[in-house]
């Protein structure tokens, strides 16, 4: 069995425990025939087996050796005398993280669509009562029209988040990393030059297996966003190389930079370091996140170097063709 399992009669002696259950309590088995409170002296693990000695069942979660761990503790009966307890051990890290990564999901996501929906029922009142001056219509409906824009774009970055999680099958074809930076680099000169920011593009050819689509718009969204976290007048470098770990892709910037203690946290859905300046460039706070997930489906690997005030560079490993 991949579950623990202990069997104890009711002193609490241990009876019989499975190669499973000894791995996860650190025990031999010479703990069989011993006081359960050898292996384990947790109080709620022994409060569960005196509470399904005395009402037929007791459980509890808690954390094991770094993961998360349900203990489900049931009473043996025979003939209606008590004979002892069966306690059965479940790893279900997985699925807590799952259950919190839901939570939170479901909360940001109320949090982003709130904000701009109330922008846009304030304007749009405001010009229902016909409490707008004429000469401020346009900039009224200007708010409306960014704010439903912002709306789009991150109901879209929902769904394609929803798609990558569900490992959708997408057709997977041989795709150069340079030409697609390249193409990356071209749809987005527009909005970098409005910021004075310049975009270049260096490497060599690199081939690559996988979703030409996805790989794009991993590209795009990592020059994207070295371009709204740069600085007035700074660049970002686009490189296209091949190493022995594989073909790489980075993308260094010259940018605000990340403080240590938020770059692990960087490619969590939502996570912003700087909520004022992500609002005020129209992010969605998803970009990053869908990174992460096109470099999973790729099994890539992402390396990440940042200094505050001295930019930042990301690299995605991919295995060669």
């Amino acid at each position: 069995m991949n579950e623990g399992l202990v069997l104890l009669d009711q002193k609490g002696t241990i009876l019989s425990i499975n190669p499973a259950a000894r791995k996860l309590f650190g025990a031999d088995r010479s703990c069989a025939g011993k006081d359960f409170l050898t292996v384990d002296r947790g109080h709620e693990l022994s409060r569960a087996i005196l509470s399904a000695l005395e009402n037929g069942h007791g459980e509890i979660r808690t954390e094991k050796n770094g993961r998360e761990i349900q203990f489900d503790v049931s009473r043996i009966e025979s003939d209606g005398a008590v004979m002892g307890t069966v306690l059965l051990a479940f790893d279900v890290t997985e699925q807590a993280t799952a259950e919190r990564t839901r939570r939170e999901f479901t909360a940001n996501v109320s949090h982003e669509l709130k904000t701009p929906l109330q922008s846009i029922m304030g304007s749009a009142e405001l010009l229902k009562n016909g409490m707008v001056r004429q000469e401020d219509i346009p900039q009224f409906s200007e708010v409306i029209y960014k704010e439903a824009a912002r709306l789009v774009a991150l109901v879209e970055d929902i769904i394609h988040l929803s798609q990558l999680d569900e490992g959708a099958a997408m057709e997977w074809d041989e795709a150069d990393l340079l030409t697609l930076a390249n193409s990356a680099v071209s749809a987005l000169r527009d909005s970098a030059e409005k910021k004075h920011v310049r975009l270049s593009v260096a490497g060599e050819i690199a081939r690559v297996n996988g979703a030409r689509g996805l790989l794009y718009e991993m590209v795009c969204n990592l020059c994207d966003n070295a371009v709204k976290y740069n600085v007035e007048g700074g660049s970002v470098e686009v490189t296209v190389s091949r190493d022995a770990r594989g073909a790489l892709l980075t993308v260094r910037d010259t940018g605000i930079g990340i403080p240590a203690e938020y770059q692990s946290r960087v490619f969590e859905r939502f996570f912003r370091v700087d909520k004022s300046r992500s609002k005020a460039s129209g992010g969605t706070g998803l970009g990053l996140s869908i990174v992460k997930h096109i470099a999973q489906y790729h099994h890539a690997i992402i390396e990440l170097q940042s200094d505050v005030g001295n930019g930042t560079s990301i690299s995605i490993i991919f295995p060669l063709t």
